[in-house]
């Protein structure tokens, strides 16, 4: 008894890959791209073991990618990089902790250190009961980095991601790098 022709073919397998190479990291997506259910690709990959090792190695390329392309993105624009620090650490970036060291900050008045370029985003933060997320996003690199000028931000930051990468060592299997 012959049943339907498998849909895994060298061919759809391939296009699996180089969507995730690519950067389409969500697995729904790339099986919808090929006509498959995430359930077909799961078994697939629980029958196959070198087909699962290569779309690993698919996924951590394509990531790879974004992350190039969002780091070379945040050279130009300050707020990419909080983002990237959030999303690589939420521990300590992350809009919880942000919040809550935010709040420790602001039962206070205005912080004894706080530069003279802020103090208009200090008051339209407070103005707008810390709902002006410029504002807030100005305060947050300043207390993320002490610096106010964005080109020290950046380099501050840069400096503490690469602290950050250090500490992590060998926790982290990642891509460390560039991108194919």
């Amino acid at each position: 008894m012959s049943g339907r022709p498998s849909l895994r073919t060298p061919e759809v397998e391939k296009q699996i890959l180089d969507a995730l190479r690519l950067g389409q990291l969500h697995r729904p997506t790339v099986c919808k791209l090929v006509g498959i259910s995430p359930r077909t690709l799961r078994a697939w990959r629980n029958q196959d073991p070198e087909f699962d090792s290569k779309l690993r190695a698919a996924e951590a390329k394509g990531e790879a990618r974004l992350a190039l392309i969002a780091t070379q993105g945040a050279e130009e624009d300050p707020r990419l990089a909080l983002d990237l620090l959030r999303a690589r650490y939420p521990e300590r970036w992350g809009r919880k902790h942000a919040q809550i060291e935010a709040q420790v900050k602001l039962d206070g008045e205005r912080p004894p250190g706080l530069p003279r370029a802020l103090r208009p985003a200090w008051d339209a933060a407070v103005k707008s009961n810390w709902k002006d997320r410029a504002a807030c996003r100005e305060l947050e690199i300043w207390w993320a980095t002490g610096q106010t000028e964005r080109p020290a931000q950046i380099e501050a930051l840069r400096q503490l991601l690469g602290e950050l990468e250090a500490e992590a060592g060998g926790k982290d299997d990642g891509p460390k790098g560039g991108a194919t």
